[in-house]
C-alpha cells in the first residue's frame, strides 16, 4: 500500500526506529525486499537510482515499483534515490514515485539549494516528497566514484533545511557508499547535535557493512532512515553463485533466481529487526 514519507519518518523518530529503505537492481532483488517488509510487518521505502532504472528501462523500473506499492499488505514508498539528472527526477515524479532525492552535495552549497529548491516545488505540487543531502557522503554510488567530502556542518543543515523545505535531510556523519576496507567510525555526537537542531528527519547513507550496535546506536539519536545497497546485492549475487556451483548444468533462471529473492529477504529481515521498524506496519 501506498505510504507517505514524511509521515512514516516522523512516527519512526517518535519511536525510536528507524524505516528501512533498500535499493533494487532487479525483480528478484524488490520481490525479497518486500516479501521481507511483509513477513516482519515492517513499513519499507523501495528504492531506485538512476542507472539501476537505466539497466533495467525506466518502463520496466516504474512497473516493478508500482506493482509492489499496490499489492503490498504493508506501506511501501517508492523512492527514487540519489538522482542526479533533474529532468529523471521529475520523470520519477511523473510515474507514481512517493518520494524522490536529489543528490548535487557535490555542488557549491547555494547551488546545492538553488537545485533542490527546483525539485521540491516541481515535487510538492504533485504531492511527492523530497530528500536532499547535505555535505558529502562518498564511495561507489551508482556508476559514480567519490571521495567523502567532509561532515556535515550543522550551521549548514539548519540553513539548507530551512531554505529547501526538503522532507528528510542526509547527512554526513563517517559513513561510505559501497564495500568498506575498513570500520566506519559513526559520528554520534554530530548526528545527536544535528537532530537536536534540525526538525526535518534525517537519513544516513552508505549504511551497508556498518556494525548494527553503531546503526541503532543512531537510531537512538535521530536517524530515521537508512539506506541499504550494497548489502543486498552481495547477498543476491553469492545467492545466484552458489546456487550456479551447485548446479552446474542448471539454466533455469526460475530456479537462481529464487535462490536470490531468499537471500535478499533473508538479509532484509536481519536489517529490520535491527532497525526496529518490525510490526509496526
Amino acid at each position: 500500500m501506498k505510504a507517505n514519507l514524511k509521515e512514516q519518518l516522523i512516527k519512526a523518530k517518535q519511536g525510536k526506529y528507524a524505516i528501512p529503505a533498500f535499493n533494487f537492481d532487479d525483480l528478484e532483488m524488490a520481490k525479497g525486499i518486500i516479501q521481507a517488509a511483509e513477513e516482519e510487518k515492517s513499513p519499507v521505502i523501495l528504492m531506485s537510482t538512476e542507472s539501476a532504472a537505466k539497466y533495467m528501462g525506466l518502463e520496466y523500473v516504474f512497473a516493478i515499483g508500482q506493482a509492489a506499492v499496490e499489492h503490498s499488505i504493508v506501506p511501501v514508498i517508492l523512492h527514487w534515490d540519489h538522482g542526479f539528472d533533474i529532468e529523471l527526477i521529475k520523470k520519477a515524479v511523473d510515474n507514481g514515485y512517493t518520494s524522490v532525492m536529489l543528490d548535487a552535495s557535490k555542488e557549491a552549497f547555494e547551488d546545492n539549494v538553488k537545485h533542490t529548491q527546483e525539485v521540491v516545488a516541481y515535487a510538492h505540487a504533485k504531492g511527492v516528497q523530497v530528500e536532499s543531502e547535505i555535505g558529502h557522503v562518498g564511495g561507489k554510488e551508482d556508476d559514480r566514484v567519490s571521495n567523502n567530502g567532509g561532515y556535515t556542518s550543522v550551521e549548514e543543515a539548519i540553513k539548507f533545511a530551512e531554505l529547501t523545505k526538503v522532507d528528510a535531510l542526509a547527512i554526513a556523519v563517517g559513513t561510505a557508499h559501497g564495500v568498506y576496507n575498513g570500520k566506519p567510525e559513526l559520528q554520534f555526537d554530530l548526528i545527536q547535535e544535528i537532530n537536536a537542531k534540525v526538525d526535518t528527519p534525517l537519513v544516513l547513507h552508505g549504511s551497508s557493512g556498518v556494525d548494527l550496535e553503531d546503526l541503532q546506536k543512531a537510531i537512538s539519536l535521530g536517524i530515521t532512515k537508512i539506506n541499504i545497497g550494497t548489502d543486498l546485492k552481495i547477498a543476491n549475487a553469492d545467492a545466484f553463485r552458489t546456487w550456479l556451483n551447485n548446479n552446474p548444468d542448471g539454466y533455469d533462471a526460475r530456479k537462481f533466481g529464487q535462490a536470490g529473492i531468499d537471500a535478499v529477504k533473508k538479509e532484509a529481515i536481519k536489517k529490520i529487526r535491527a532497525f526496529g521498524s518490525n510490526n509496526k506496519a
